[in-house]
């Protein structure tokens, strides 16, 4: 029975059923115990993790960085010697660097920073669902853009959107779920014409053709975001940057982030990371010759089509029904993305790139569907 309670925590618990829930998809355990299988048999391939990186290199580099380190101990050093590592592998001042728990997180602090009730926020659809969460939280009006047919930005459109209220755009780049990359000219445009931050999440720029990230040297409007969970093949401890103008690094460091906001395990695990960097510049090689085999393939399968990536993960669109699709592949132990209807695109599917004998059975078992 409730003991006591008050209409403000009521009113807080009704306003927050209006904000979306961010959906991870099944899980290996959830959908292992709905089988009847064992977790190891069931494929994963519905969260662009990183598999290609070789799970021993880094439980190697974890049991190194955990004979180092006093876990009673809170981090400090560690951040400032992950943000000097950061500009050397980036290309830019350390003062710079902002150091958070995985992108996610800084794109919330950005969100804080510049939004307050009633507040616009600009992104393009379809696009990742985090921008608005955050803005929505902030009680901030998201507004989306819908990306040309092409998947390319419309920087005209949106600039037409902005308002006396607009001070965030959020740029995905590769975007996703799309897997194209925008280009440099568009956002060029943006950060000429408008005077709000333009956010660049970079999540899957290792796997593309460049970073904008020089950029920042020029328009002080404009924060480039990168993580450590896809190319790092780190998902699980939590680690990104934002880069942006000294000014701008410098009032998040000091005045908005966190203290000991990144864990001293993924601290110390990044920058071992960063002094390993042949093996995950091979590990992103095999990313993309793997991804244009997927592709290939799949372009190639009755029923099926592919669309381009400049990411570690690929749209398709299948001639059936995607939810049916995605729930027969549940039932052989395959996790991919439903996502539906994408601009034009009816019955769209992702799927991330993984090993060959990974691609393997996801192929064998979408032509079995698919057939």
């Amino acid at each position: 029975m409730r003991r006591y309670g008050g209409t403000m925590l009521d009113q807080i618990l009704a306003e927050s059923q209006s904000l979306g829930k961010y959906d991870v998809g099944e899980t290996i355990e959830g959908l292992a115990v709905k089988l009847g299988r064992k977790p190891s048999e069931i494929l994963k391939l519905n969260s662009n993790e990183n598999f290609f990186v070789p799970l021993d290199f880094l439980r190697e580099t974890l049991r190194e960085v955990v004979e180092e380190v006093d876990p009673r101990i809170y981090p400090r050093d560690e951040t400032r010697d992950l943000r000097d590592a950061l500009s050397q592998y980036v290309g830019v001042p350390a003062e710079e660097i902002v150091v958070g728990t995985g992108s996610d997180q800084l794109i919330d602090l950005v969100s804080k920073m510049f939004l307050r009730s009633g507040d616009e926020a600009l992104s393009v659809d379809p696009t990742f669902s985090i921008y608005e969460r955050c803005v929505r939280i902030q009680g901030g009006l998201y507004k989306s853009i819908p990306l040309r047919e092409d998947f390319s930005l419309d920087a005209a459109k949106m600039l037409s959107s902005v308002t006396p209220r607009t001070r965030l755009i959020f740029l995905c780049s590769p975007n996703n779920p799309t897997a194209n990359q925008f280009t440099r000219k568009d956002i060029q445009i943006l950060a000429e014409e408008f005077d709000g931050l333009i956010a660049v999440d970079e999540a899957y720029v290792d796997f593309s053709d460049g970073s904008v990230v020089d950029l920042v040297e020029d328009y002080q409007n404009i924060a480039v975001f990168r993580t450590f969970s896809k190319v790092f093949g780190l998902a699980g401890l939590r680690v990104g940057c934002a880069i942006a103008s000294s000014e701008l690094a410098k009032a998040m460091n000091e005045r908005f982030q966190m203290p000991y906001s990144v864990t001293l395990i993924g601290l110390k695990t990044a920058l071992k990371l960063l002094e390993k960097t042949e093996t995950i510049r091979g590990a992103t090689e095999d990313v993309k010759a793997e991804r244009s085999r997927l592709i290939e393939k799949l372009t190639k399968m009755k029923g099926a089509k592919a669309f381009d990536s400049k990411t570690n993960f690929v749209l398709f669109q299948v001639e059936r029904s995607s939810d049916e699709v995605y729930e027969e592949l549940l039932r052989k132990g395959v996790i991919v993305r439903n996502i539906g209807r994408v601009l034009q695109f009816e019955n769209c599917l992702r799927v991330t790139v993984a090993p060959p004998p990974m691609t393997k059975r996801f192929l064998d078992t979408l032509g079995e569907v698919l057939d």
